[in-house]
């Protein structure tokens, strides 16, 4: 080929140069293949953008149907170094008066002087040259004599007071006493708070200088709104129901502190706010890729989009539902409109936050309910159980239902979509595939005849040489 590459033109000046012109003027189809190609990929691409759009308002359309959405609270407390509040989303509304009598602790004790550490000059990390065992007992253990109980600590003449501490300290979790070392003395605590005790035994007692007095623990006291409450513990859970008291401190001689549980409409806010401005940004895009642009413009641009009857449908069926009415039985809350939630000709929706309060502060419950149905029964035929009614009336249930006939992974309208543009889009390169195939064909075709001119041209110019000197000999002089 190179060389019928560097023969070709010789004679008849056709080179290459003339070949890339025919090919080039016989490419426009592939042009167009291109074209109809990248068409294909921005309107995929498009529905792509939109599929994402939807999922993300269908997901803050389901936070709607959630409880904590419409039950938060807001909790203070007058005096948060002694008494901290935290609450659930269902806590009884009010204000609580708490006093703060005792605190829990946990039962300890403190052992004497250990015999093996009166030489000052030891640390606790020397050996104590103790050999045997001693053992330990909380109050919810009940094996029988001590040196047979599971808690049992093994020690060797080689141990120090650190090592003993870590020994006890391995079996906590199921001993349920824990030991530190403070001047070089053992500290047992109860990890339990109450009125509690525990018992220590075996041949190391007196050694090891356990055998002092244990000091009970007290359960925590408080009273709220004038009922006495105590609790093995500093964090009362069961006092004012939803609402969880951390006690750091006892209150004031004769100043009780105040609990304060308010109803919190800030999450709910921003749930319908979140939905209100994922809707417009949906409704934006949606416009721009049907845009039409200006007709009569040289160079109009229009959107990837313009004419798709199912994003007609979409945009349709989504700000009509912004505006309907709901047959929830409610009476204070029918649509949108009464949530404060207002829609311009342009389908754009704009939420008046004051209306919206008022809304949650005269019905709360009306407002969930709009946007999701409670679930009804009907009785049974016969002595049959109930049956469940799944009407889905709310408005946020029918655009979410709407919105899953477009983003289902199977069944949905932009996964049809976008399967028939892949389908599409790999026909046409298999066209431009077997297009570029015939063009390279017919430009060997044109290498080759050409060629061969170039050839027949080359022997008909030798053939009239030859018969020239035929006709025209030389002279001999």
């Amino acid at each position: 080929m190179a060389n019928d590459l560097s023969f070709m033109g010789s004679y008849s000046g056709i080179d290459m140069n003339t070949v890339d012109s025919l090919i080039q003027a016989e490419s426009g189809k592939l042009v167009k293949f291109n074209n109809k190609q990248a068409s294909l990929t921005i309107e995929k691409n498009a529905w792509k953008d939109i599929n994402t759009r939807l999922s993300s308002l269908y997901e803050k359309l389901g936070s709607l149907e959630k409880n904590e959405t419409f039950q938060s609270r807001t909790v203070k407390s007058s005096d948060e170094t002694r008494l901290g509040i935290t609450a659930k989303e269902n806590a009884q509304l009010g204000d609580y008066s708490v006093k703060v009598i005792n605190l829990a602790t946990s039962s300890t004790m403190t052992s004497g002087v250990i015999s093996s550490l009166t030489d000052k000059t030891m640390t606790i990390k020397d050996s104590l040259g103790l050999d045997g065992q001693f053992s330990i007992m909380n109050q919810d253990y009940h094996s029988g004599k001590p040196e047979e109980n599971a808690f049992s600590i093994d020690i060797k003449p080689k141990d120090s007071l650190k090592d003993i501490i870590g020994k006890i300290n391995e079996q906590t979790k199921v001993s349920g006493i824990q030991a530190k070392i403070v001047d070089k003395q053992i500290i047992l605590t109860d990890t339990k708070m109450g009125k509690r005790s525990f018992t220590i035994g075996g041949d190391l007692v007196d050694e090891l200088g356990l055998n002092t007095k244990i000091l009970d623990g007290q359960p925590s006291e408080i009273i709220v709104d004038g009922i006495t409450i105590t609790s093995d513990s500093n964090t009362v859970e069961d006092a004012i129901d939803g609402v969880t008291l951390t006690l750091k401190g006892l209150s004031e001689t004769d100043k009780p502190m105040t609990v304060t549980v308010k109803e919190d409409t800030a999450k709910t806010e921003k749930a319908i706010q979140d939905v209100v401005d994922q809707y417009n940004s949906i409704l934006d895009f949606i416009g721009t890729q049907l845009d039409i642009g200006d007709p009569s413009a040289e160079k109009n641009k229009t959107g990837a989009l313009v004419g798709d009857s199912s994003l007609i449908r979409l945009e349709t069926g989504l700000r009509s539902l912004m505006t309907a009415n709901v047959n929830n039985g409610s009476t204070s809350v029918k649509n949108m409109k009464d949530l404060g939630i207002s829609v311009d000709r342009e389908g754009k929706a704009t939420l008046d936050t004051k209306k919206l309060k008022e809304a949650l502060a005269n019905d709360p419950a009306a407002v969930k309910n709009l946007f999701f149905t409670p679930e009804k029964t009907a009785p049974g035929i016969e002595g049959e159980p109930a049956v469940k009614i799944n009407e889905e009336n709310g408005m946020a249930q029918k655009m979410r239902s709407l919105i899953d006939s477009y983003i289902s992974d199977k069944t949905g309208i932009i996964t049809n979509k976008s399967n028939t543009f892949d389908n599409e889009i790999k026909d046409i390169s298999k066209s431009i595939t077997s297009f570029n195939e015939r063009l390279e064909k017919k430009r060997a075709n044109y290498i080759a005849m050409f060629t061969r001119l170039d050839t027949v041209m080359m022997q008909a110019e030798s053939q009239m040489a030859y018969l020239s000197s035929q006709f025209n000999p030389p002279s001999n002089k």
